[in-house]
C-alpha cells in the first residue's frame, strides 16, 4: 500500500491558508497513488491557533464541520483514507480536543482519536485530555492513532497493538529536544514495546515559540529509524507492505508543495 505524509508549514494557520496546503498536499498525494494520507498535528487550525486568544473566545467547530468539506470531497473523490490532524468540540460536552478525524474513502468521518497527553502550556491548554484508546478499522487494516506526546507513553503503542491496531499513524507537533529530548526515541521505545511500526507525520517552519525546521517525519520499524525526513515542505510517499510488516526499499519520495 502506498502511503503519504503530509510534511507541511501549518503551525501558524491561519485556518484557510492551512485548508489549502491540505488541499494542495492531497491532490499531489493522490497523483503519486497513494492510498492513505496523514497531517500534521492540528493541522487545519495550526498548532498555535489558540495562543494569541483568551480560552473563552476559541471557536472551535463540532467536527466534521463545513469548512473541511473540501477535504471530504477530495478523499471521496480519490479513494483515500485520510488522517486530518484537527481541533474539535464535542457536541454533547462543549469539551474541547485536539484530535484527529479518520475520513474514510467515502468521505465520511469513520472514526477519531483525542489526544490524551495534552499538556497545560500555551498551545494546548484550551484542549481537554482524551479518555479513550480505540484503533480504527479502515477497510481491511486497523490503525492506531496517538498524537504526538501521546507516543512518549509506551504504553499507549501497548495498548492499541493489544487491541487489534496493525500500524501506529502519529500526528506530531514536535520539534528535536522539545518535550523530554529527541522525539525519536520516544518512538523507538513505543515501537519496540508495541511490536507495531509507527507512521510519524511531523510538521516543518518556524515560529517564534518553536522552530519546526529540523522537526523529523519519519517511519520507525522494530525499533529503529528506517525512513526519516526534515526540511522544506513535501509531501513524502513510500510503499508498505502490511503482510511483511516493511517498508519498500529506498527512501522517501519527497515531492515538493
Amino acid at each position: 500500500m502506498r502511503v503519504a505524509l503530509l510534511h507541511v508549514d501549518v503551525s501558524g494557520g491561519p485556518e484557510s491558508h492551512n485548508l489549502e496546503i491540505l488541499s494542495e498536499g492531497i491532490g499531489v498525494a493522490a497523483a503519486a497513488g497513494a492510498s492513505w494520507v496523514v497531517t500534521p498535528e492540528t493541522a487545519v487550525q495550526g498548532y498555535f491557533f489558540a495562543c494569541e486568544r483568551e480560552s473563552k473566545l476559541i471557536e472551535v467547530p463540532v467536527q466534521p464541520s463545513a469548512k473541511i468539506e473540501p477535504i471530504l470531497k477530495s478523499a471521496a473523490k480519490h479513494r483515500l483514507t485520510v488522517f486530518l490532524g484537527c481541533a474539535e468540540r464535542d457536541a454533547v460536552t462543549g469539551k474541547h480536543y485536539n484530535s484527529c478525524l479518520v475520513i474514510g474513502p467515502d468521505g465520511t468521518v469513520i472514526g477519531r482519536h483525542r489526544k490524551k497527553q495534552a499538556h497545560k502550556g500555551v498551545s494546548e491548554g484550551w484542549a481537554a485530555k482524551g479518555e479513550m484508546l480505540e484503533p480504527v478499522k479502515c477497510g481491511d487494516r486497523t490503525a492506531g492513532i496517538l498524537i504526538c506526546a501521546d507516543s512518549w507513553y509506551a504504553e499507549n503503542a501497548v495498548e492499541l497493538a493489544g487491541k487489534g491496531a496493525e500500524i501506529l499513524v502519529v500526528p506530531a507537533a514536535w520539534p528535536p529536544n522539545g518535550c523530554g529530548g529527541p522525539p525519536e526515541n520516544a518512538w523507538k521505545r513505543a515501537s519496540r514495546a508495541s511490536g507495531r511500526a509507527l507512521w510519524v507525520c511531523n510538521q516543518t517552519g518556524k515560529q517564534e515559540r518553536l522552530d519546526f525546521t529540523h522537526a523529523q517525519s519519519a517511519v520507525v520499524v522494530s525499533g529503529e529509524m528506517r525512513l526519516a525526513y526534515a526540511g522544506k515542505p513535501a509531501v513524502l510517499v513510500f510503499d508498505w507492505d502490511f503482510a511483511k510488516e516493511c517498508v519498500g526499499p529506498g527512501q522517501f519520495a519527497v515531492l515538493p508543495i
